[in-house]
């Protein structure tokens, strides 16, 4: 999956709105001090070991940067996903304690196995594995993303290889692999252990490091790179059963992410279009968001929280000139992990009987880039 810079305008002009839905809700609230940014229930644990080119190498200050970068956007998602994982002993057994994905490094397809060699390994009648690793762990809430950089061509400047499992673990709700994320007898294959993602470092990409800063004209936010492709690692805009599920002929009908969306633009949608059957992003320029409030966004460098913004899942980034070079998580693509099966980071009820109690809340604000 890829994530290409592009270009676009913004509008002027002033609107007055009133927010009434849950997300718009999260901004009124944060904006108020009424709820903070709880912590989430996963951790997102980036993996090096298969960084081989050295695009997150520590005795570069772009690889510090880069590391700081992707350890900032892995954090996002870590402060916002509240869904439990149990934790995971991946042993030398006849199930299916292996996993695989692309190879960060190398882009081939890559299999680990926990097997001490391929002598007792069961599944190596169908496939040795790459690595045989042995025994290991995955500790609860723990969520493992692989990262590393090479040569995307003209594939984009990120990618996502994403996480398979092996055996039963599709169908079965007791597999190790599960971790209590979906009921036995499930058809869904969202891997749920972590994935695999890579950052082009052939030198074709002006890559902008530093996540505490703003991007300059001409160079590419990593950070808003990273955001989008731990989505599709967490299973946003993907081939898994979760997504395409709720996707037909290139129309998404996830509940959530339509609500958030309707809430966000006063509209009445009841599906959002994707680019393509084939495609699974959102359809590039046509829908914006807020950011998500919660679970503390970086907003430096964004269009700020309570201004609409391309959706991060689109495969084009239609920055507004000249500044606006970040994008973030909006409400709409957090939607969709609900939809997705993840659970999400919402006000403390008493906090929405306070501010309901209240009335209704009139902020002013730009308006968006597009004339909803």
């Amino acid at each position: 999956m890829t994530f290409s810079p592009g270009l676009r305008p913004a509008a002027a002009a002033d609107r007055v709105h009133v927010f009434m839905g849950r997300h718009a809700l999260l901004l009124v609230l944060t904006v108020m001090g009424l709820v903070g940014a709880p912590a989430g229930a996963i951790v997102i644990t980036v993996d090096y070991r298969y960084d081989t080119n050295g695009f997150f190498d520590l005795g570069t200050s772009e690889g510090v940067m880069a590391r700081a970068a992707l350890e900032a956007a892995a954090g996002r998602f870590s402060a916002i996903i509240t869904t439990p994982l149990s934790a995971v002993s991946l042993t030398d057994n006849s199930r299916d304690d292996r996993i695989g994905f692309t190879h960060p490094g190398t882009g081939l397809p890559y299999d680990v196995s926990a097997a001490a060699s391929s002598a007792t390994d069961a599944l190596a009648v169908n496939a040795v594995a790459e690595e045989y690793r042995g025994a290991w762990s995955i500790a609860q809430d723990e969520w493992i993303l692989y990262a590393g950089g090479r040569s995307l061509g003209s594939g984009g400047i990120g990618g996502t290889g994403t996480g398979l499992n092996f055996s039963t673990v599709f169908t079965d709700g007791a597999s190790v692999l599960n971790r209590d994320f979906r009921a036995s007898g499930s058809v869904s294959n969202l891997p749920v252990w972590g994935g695999a993602i890579s950052f082009d470092d052939d030198g074709s990409t002006p890559w902008h490091y530093d996540h505490t800063t703003a991007a300059a004209s001409g160079t590419t936010d990593l950070y808003s790179i990273a955001l989008h492709e731990i989505g599709h690692a967490l299973g946003l805009s993907t081939s898994w059963n979760e997504w395409g599920d709720l996707s037909l002929a290139g129309v998404f009908s996830g509940s959530n992410a339509v609500a958030a969306y309707n809430a966000d633009n006063g509209a009445s949608e009841t599906t959002l279009n994707l680019v393509s059957a084939l495609n699974p992003h959102w359809a590039d320029g046509a829908y914006d968001s807020n950011i998500f409030a919660l679970g503390n966004p970086n907003v430096v460098g964004t269009v700020g929280l309570g201004v609409l913004q391309d959706l991060l899942m689109e495969p084009t980034a239609n920055f507004v000139f000249p500044t606006i070079r970040r994008f973030e998580l909006t409400n709409a693509d957090v939607a969709a992990l609900e939809d997705l099966g993840w659970t999400v980071v919402v006000p403390e009820p008493a906090s929405l009987a306070l501010l309901i109690g209240g009335g209704l809340v009139v902020l002013r604000r730009p308006t968006s880039r597009k004339n909803i």
